[in-house]
């Protein structure tokens, strides 16, 4: 009896050895090594944004140190790393690194919550300029202190303030060039009196230089006019005139002694309320000693006492608000702590101070940043590390197919699908139970 042939058969939902019925479309045959070849794809492309991104916040977040810092800073559109890099160049006090501070800080955004905080610090780091200019003028260098004022970026707002400071020191310099040379014009005229109230104007002027040596130079040549004694010898004339002279010089410095000691004492004794204003008025006072009597070295110790007492009381209440603020110890209290501490500047008695607390306040908010990243870094590896692997749209997991054909004695049950008749084992021409139509029996 020949064997009845037997006919393809339809896809059929099969029953797998849990009870759920599944679909078993060819793709279903996939070898493992390539299901797991696309589990590792979605894996890879799950962990490398994250990956990415650690490293993205590692580097944007985490504060550069010096010497990078100026090229971290330049490159980033971070408002808080120009701000930390401007305050690392700034605390160095020389005129290129306060200017290179004032060319970061400027470049934060004007949206940036960080702008009100810049704009603070320019002006802050102008004036540190403009002082270290003013030192040069004092000093009797009126081209470099022009120099250094204009160091002050000219794109800034306060490049004004620069330009009004070089035209203060060129008319202080060019009326003290005016009274020296009247000075000079009355020696020639042996006019003494005239000369040496034409000079006792450089003293008040405002400039050391011409208050102290250009003073200096014109006493000696004033002096100098004494070598006429010699020729007095020889003229009656001439002896006259040196004797007046030396007369007048030694009764003006009689008076200018009692004058300056009668005010160095008015000056001590207001000196002694201990109140701002009694020590501005105690200055005051002082000022008025003339250089080249007795009295001027005791007056300028004197005075840059009084001044520093003056700095240390307006100054001190500001120094204590910073420490209360950094008591609290989170990043924005010790940042407005620094703020105020910033607001004691280079020069003042309590400058040195304030700075070694804004220094340690600042390495402060440093550590707190790094804790705060170095979390954000553990988060965004732990969801590397806890994330599934994502499922490939394609193909869908593998389903374990049953055999298409079984011993009769073991056979298969099988549900049909709607409208699909089940089909027989290959192997098997008997009648099952249930079906619709049985093929003839052969002889």
């Amino acid at each position: 009896m020949a064997p009845v042939p037997s006919e393809p058969q339809p896809s059929v939902p099969q029953l797998s050895p849990s009870g759920v019925f599944s679909e078993t479309p060819d793709s279903a045959n996939l070898p493992a090594k390539s299901i797991w070849g696309w589990g590792l794809v979605g894996l890879a492309l799950l962990l490398i944004p994250i990956g990415i991104g650690s490293i993205a916040v590692r580097e944007l977040l985490l504060l550069p140190a010096l010497p990078r810092c100026w090229n971290v800073a330049q490159s980033s559109n971070s408002g808080s790393t120009r701000v930390y890099c401007a305050e690392i160049l700034a605390n160095k006090q020389t005129v290129e690194d306060l200017r290179r501070a004032i060319q970061l800080i400027n470049q934060v955004d004007a949206d940036d919550p960080l702008r009100d905080k810049s704009d603070r610090l320019i002006e802050q780091w102008t004036q540190e300029i403009l002082r270290l200019g003013e030192a040069e003028f004092q000093a009797g260098s009126l081209d470099r202190a022009r120099d250094i004022a204009k160091r002050v970026p000219f794109h800034v707002a306060t490049y004004a303030t620069a330009e009004a400071k070089i035209k203060e020191w060129e008319a202080i310099w060019a009326k003290a060039e005016k009274i020296y040379s009247e000075v000079e014009a009355e020696i020639d005229q042996e006019n003494w009196f005239a000369a040496m109230s034409a000079a006792r104007m450089l003293l008040t002027v405002g400039n050391q230089y011409w208050a102290t040596t250009q003073y200096q130079a014109l006493m000696r040549l004033l002096q100098s006019s004494r070598e006429s004694e010699a020729t007095a010898r020889r003229s009656p004339n001439s002896a006259n005139k040196g004797g007046g002279l030396n007369d007048l010089i030694r009764q003006w410095e009689t008076e200018q002694t009692k004058t300056d000691t009668e005010r160095l004492k008015t000056a001590q004794e207001l000196a002694q309320g201990g109140r701002v204003e009694d020590l501005r008025a105690a200055v005051d006072a002082a000022e008025q000693v003339l250089y080249g009597t007795p009295q001027y070295d005791q007056a300028q110790s004197l005075i840059n006492t009084w001044r520093r007492q003056i700095e240390a009381i307006e100054d001190r209440p500001r120094l204590a608000r910073a420490a209360e603020l950094a008591r609290q110890g989170d990043v924005r209290s010790l940042e407005a702590a620094i703020d105020e501490a910033n607001q004691i500047t280079w020069g003042r008695s309590l400058h040195e101070e304030a700075r070694a607390q804004a220094d340690r306040w600042r390495q402060q908010v440093h550590e707190l940043r790094l804790k705060e990243q170095e979390e954000m870094l553990r988060q965004l590896d732990r969801s590397a590390s806890t994330a599934p692997p994502p499922l490939p749209a394609s193909p869908p997991p593998v389903i374990p197919v049953m055999p298409s054909a079984l011993p009769v004695s073991e056979p298969v049950l099988t549900l049909p699908a709607e409208e699909t008749p089940p089909a027989l084992p290959a192997t098997d021409s008997r009648a099952l139970p249930g079906d619709r139509s049985t093929p003839d029996a052969l002889p």
